[in-house]
């Protein structure tokens, strides 16, 4: 057989692919994998291949909630019920062609609960907020979710103390997470569904059992800063599968532009310090700041002289205005600081 010239659907139909995807220690699992090493050119169809497969099979991790997903496989059972016109043209090919077609839109079903929960209105909660306005959401198990403004938190609307704790984030959230358990967790990702608390941010998965960190998911890029705790983040894209545990400080990382994760050490308050209206530095470098400038307020940031990237400041300045921030920054550095439009440039003074 070929391999070489097989497409997507040639790929979703081979049994030995199938369970590689069920299974990747199998023999079947091992045999691809080294075929797709020696083979980078159908990397990309394989992988697509494998969502496929994955979306619809066992191996789908169960990222909603279980009354959620059960309506929506209700759904998608009455979809698969219905008559499908028979094709003029009985040929196998023909045939493989409806089945894939049946398949896609079982995909397209299924992805509602599988990226994002989608069910009957009264099965979910949503906490939207406006341009300029922050929300404070305290959860049924006693967690805090602090929003902020264009931000959409979404929950299961029957949240029980034997339910997952699993929400999904649209913009910027705070999160303080209450405890389940008063035994310590070393094996976050094998915790029960009731214990750890799960947030669905693009394509990233971040588990906790307890701790405080913030997550911001906009314009295709997701950024999480743990303050205190331990926090597993998981990224799923087809083959690709990372996983990262983070420490008090760290941030992670990941955008459609660079899908793998990155870490870097932060100060955790410069990025929740939004829920304050302050930016509090200890000995902050200034390329810390204006990596923070470009993050959460989408500024352009350029500095003329690498050595202000080195100057450091200490004390809490106001968040809340960049016409109130900028100038304290101006002057807390005593260099020269411009903004046109979202263009903010950093000058030393000339004396």
């Amino acid at each position: 057989m070929d391999f070489t010239r097989y497409s997507v659907e040639d790929f979703v139909l081979d049994e030995s692919f199938q369970e590689f995807v069920a299974d990747p220690n199998s023999e079947a699992g091992r045999f691809w994998h080294s075929w797709l090493q020696e083979h980078p050119q159908q990397q990309i169809t394989a992988q697509k291949a494998y969502a496929l497969v994955q979306a619809l099979g066992p191996a789908q991790p169960n990222l909603a909630p279980a009354g959620l997903k059960h309506q929506e496989l209700l759904r998608l059972r009455k979809r698969l019920q219905a008559p499908v016109a028979r094709p003029l043209l009985r040929t196998q090919r023909r045939t493989r062609t409806v089945w894939v077609s049946t398949l896609v839109l079982a995909l397209l079903v299924l992805i509602g609960w599988w990226r994002w929960p989608v069910a009957d209105n009264d099965a979910l909660n949503r906490f939207t907020t406006a341009k300029g306005q922050r929300r404070t959401i305290t959860l049924p198990d006693g967690s805090v979710v602090t929003l902020n403004a264009n931000s959409t938190l979404t929950t299961s609307g029957h949240w029980t103390a034997s339910s997952p704790r699993e929400v999904w984030l649209s913009g910027e959230a705070y999160f303080q997470v209450a405890h389940r358990t008063t035994k310590p967790v070393s094996d976050i990702q094998g915790a029960p569904a009731n214990v750890k608390f799960v947030v669905h941010a693009g394509e990233l998965a971040i588990s906790v059992v307890g701790t405080q960190f913030d997550v911001k998911n906009r314009a295709g890029a997701t950024k999480v800063v743990l303050r205190s705790g331990k926090v597993i983040v998981d990224r799923q894209a087809g083959l690709t599968r990372e996983n990262l545990a983070m420490e008090p400080g760290d941030l992670v990382e990941t955008s459609a532009a660079r899908p793998s994760l990155t870490r870097r050490h932060v100060q955790p308050d410069m990025y929740s310090a939004w829920t304050q209206d302050l930016l509090s530095f200890q000995d902050t470098p200034v390329r810390e700041i204006v990596q923070l400038l470009r993050s959460s307020y989408n500024l352009q940031v350029e500095v003329s002289d690498p050595a202000i990237l080195n100057q450091k400041i200490t004390g809490d300045v106001p968040a809340n205005s960049l016409d109130v921030l900028l100038p304290a920054l101006a002057k807390a550095l005593d260099i020269q600081v411009t903004r046109t439009g979202n263009t903010v440039r950093f000058h030393p003074v000339v004396r």
